[in-house]
């Protein structure tokens, strides 16, 4: 098997002129934002992996003031197109580098972005600087597929898939494209490589690469534990469904800063 070349800015230069019409019918589910927006305080919010805004912008309209971070600057750019009348800072930013300039109330990472920050060093740094976002009494929400081999994912209306070592489906069909999803796993690694290729006629074919370190909930709790974070609750959907190890399809985990307990 041969790994991709890869780095963290990748998939969004690739694709954040296509992300608003490959995803345009995955739209945030209410509990999403509602529990986003529960835990937003006076904010602002912090997210990070914004991408065009999926997120950022209805929680915006909602009157939420969020800070936006992204590792592209092509997404971020068709954010701020977006945002210009909202209160939304787009940032283009790592984020094993970024802490916000004030404590917040919140700070997430949604759509398996922890899993897309793709090494164990840069996900352990963006754990730590999360510590120094958020307020004493702040929250982390983590949003990512649970692992269970050969199984489609759990994300929107045209999920790909989590192989048990390499495969390729039909993720979505247009009137003149197709969208497949070539995924191939690295289990000794805990890596999982992707790429996304659409066929359009008429036109040249595009390859979207991706590439994710994947953990299993338990092993990303003790991540968080050793940058100082403490697991006050796991869900299995932003509907509050219960998480159960081994069956749950993904997880929703907020996360607290140990002192604040």
């Amino acid at each position: 098997m041969t790994l991709m070349t890869y780095l963290g800015e990748t998939y969004g230069e690739k694709t954040a002129d296509l992300y608003d019409t490959l995803y345009e019918d995955f739209a945030p589910p209410p509990g999403q934002l509602e529990l986003l927006a529960s835990l937003s305080g006076a904010g602002p919010v912090v997210e990070v992996g914004a991408g065009t805004g999926r997120i950022a912008v209805p929680l915006a309209e909602k009157g939420i003031s969020v800070i936006a971070v992204d590792a592209s600057p092509e997404m971020t750019a068709q954010l701020e197109q977006k945002s210009r009348n909202l209160p939304i800072v787009p940032i283009t930013a790592d984020a094993a580098d970024y802490v916000a300039p004030e404590p917040v109330p919140l700070l997430f990472a949604v759509f398996n972005t922890f899993f897309l920050l793709a090494q164990e060093d840069i996900q352990r740094a963006f754990l730590r600087n999360a510590v120094r976002t958020l307020r004493p009494d702040g929250v982390m929400v983590l949003e990512t597929f649970a692992p269970r081999p050969g199984q489609r994912l759990p994300d929107g209306p045209h999920p790909g898939v989590f192989p048990v070592d390499k495969d390729l489906v039909l993720k979505r069909q247009f009137d003149d494209a197709v969208l497949l999803f070539s995924a191939e796993r690295h289990a000794a690694r805990g890596e999982f490589h992707y790429r996304e290729v659409l066929i359009r006629d008429g036109q040249p074919s595009r390859v979207l690469p991706g590439k994710m370190r994947y953990w299993e909930p338990e092993d990303i709790d003790a991540l968080a534990k050793d940058a100082g974070l403490t697991l006050k609750e796991r869900r299995a959907d932003w509907d509050g469904g219960p998480y159960r190890p081994g069956v749950s399809a993904k997880h929703v985990s907020l996360y607290t800063p140990a002192l604040s307990r």
